[in-house]
């Protein structure tokens, strides 16, 4: 066996021994913060992105695949074993990424798996590399070839679902006929369980709800509902392509969402028509908590309910990830 598999071989089953698959990220970070406090009296120096395990398939994926180019440079360096990987070692490996002219954000990826694999605590700033800017971000930005093909007839109501709920693209595959909110007969919000575990009820735009409905109400239709065998069955059955940009539809849904809202505020309306409580979702933390009603020139609670529906809880992120369909 050649040595990159043999150290391959042995970061993979670091990572394989780190799978929380089915747990909440979000109950393991609450659990890690009151250990913590409970130890040192405060959270100074807690660092609330540290959390043992690997709570995502598609993260761990990631990792996977980034640990392998390491296994082959290590190999490379003379090495024939991962346990004779040094700190030093994953620096020089990250350095050299970004001087071969890898992305901050490929860097950025495998910093974070081997920060993971070897519980090391690398930064950018440590080892001199350059931030990840959002302005270098072009995936979802413009149109690309696989984003035509994808556009068929095939995926139809799972693309309007998702421009209708801004869920992740795991959801289009999980949701479940007991996940949706329903007011006056009509969907009025999605239950999802996204990134970690978290849960959040995103409500669907005014202009989707019939689509919506219209989806929900075919799929009554193919199973009775004997037994409460349909509150179990899913919306969508068929694999939904990769090849779709589904974070475009998020950024959508995000745009859209918000024009509703400042709409519905200006003209005296119902947030969401009335069917949803979406003030619910406006859960400002910290430095969003301030006493100016606007952020960006915009009203500040209506930036936290997009943000919230979104599953980010953070106003920056609907700006910085979503507002160039704005």
């Amino acid at each position: 066996m050649a040595n990159w598999k043999r150290i391959d071989k042995s970061l993979q089953h670091r990572l394989s021994g780190m799978a929380r698959f089915g747990q909440s990220k979000h109950e393991a970070k609450q659990e890690a913060r009151a250990a913590y406090l409970k130890e040192h009296g405060t959270l100074t120096g807690w660092n609330p992105s540290k959390v043992d395990g690997i709570y995502g398939i598609k993260t761990m994926e990631t990792y996977r695949s980034a640990m392998t180019d390491f296994s082959k440079w290590a190999a490379n360096q003379g090495l024939n074993n991962a346990s004779k990987i040094t700190r030093e070692h994953a620096a020089q490996y990250l350095r050299e990424r970004e001087a071969e002219g890898k992305s901050a954000w490929t860097v950025t990826r495998d910093m974070s798996a081997i920060n993971k694999v070897f519980g090391y605590d690398l930064s950018k700033k440590e080892l001199g590399l350059h931030d990840r800017r959002q302005e270098d971000v072009i995936r979802s930005r413009n149109e690309c070839q696989h984003d035509r093909y994808a556009h068929t007839e095939r995926y139809k109501d799972e693309i309007d679902f998702a421009k209708a709920c801004g869920c992740r693209r795991q959801s289009i595959e999980q949701v479940q006929y007991r996940d949706l909110v329903w007011h006056n007969g009509r969907v009025v919000a999605v239950h999802l369980v996204e990134k970690g575990g978290k849960e959040r009820t995103a409500p669907v735009l005014n202009e989707y709800k019939d689509r919506v409905t219209e989806i929900a109400r075919g799929v009554a239709e193919r199973h009775n509902d004997d037994n409460g065998k349909l509150e179990n069955e899913r919306l969508f059955t068929q694999e939904y392509s990769h090849m779709i940009d589904n974070h475009a539809f998020r950024a959508e849904y995000a745009a859209n969402l918000f024009r509703q809202l400042e709409h519905e505020r200006e003209h005296g309306l119902p947030l969401c028509e009335g069917d949803y409580e979406v003030e619910r979702l406006c859960n400002l933390r910290g430095r969003d908590i301030s006493d100016n009603p606007q952020y960006r020139g915009h009203d500040r609670d209506i930036c936290g309910m997009v943000s919230g529906a979104l599953g980010h809880n953070r106003l920056e992120v609907v700006f910085t990830s979503y507002g160039y369909k704005m």
